[in-house]
């Protein structure tokens, strides 16, 4: 599984696994990227939050599919 993460290749607008320092792993869209931080965002059924997160706090991200593929149960 490729960590887009490391190899710079992550797409704005796009839907990614994303999994932080802390073990923390859900799906997010994300908006854009400054050289500090990603701008995220994750709708519920009534509302859209969007939020900035830290590059460094960012461990990784996958293609969706992908992260699916490695994870489910056999």
């Amino acid at each position: 599984m490729k960590n887009l993460r490391l190899t710079n290749e992550v797409l704005s607008g796009k839907v990614y696994m994303v999994e932080m320092q802390d073990g923390e792993i859900s799906s997010f869209r994300i908006l854009s990227e400054t050289p500090s931080h990603y701008i995220l965002s994750y709708s519920t059924d009534e509302t859209v939050e969007v939020f900035e997160k830290a590059k460094r706090e960012v461990s990784g991200i996958f293609e969706v599919r992908d992260w699916w593929d490695t994870h489910k149960e056999s």
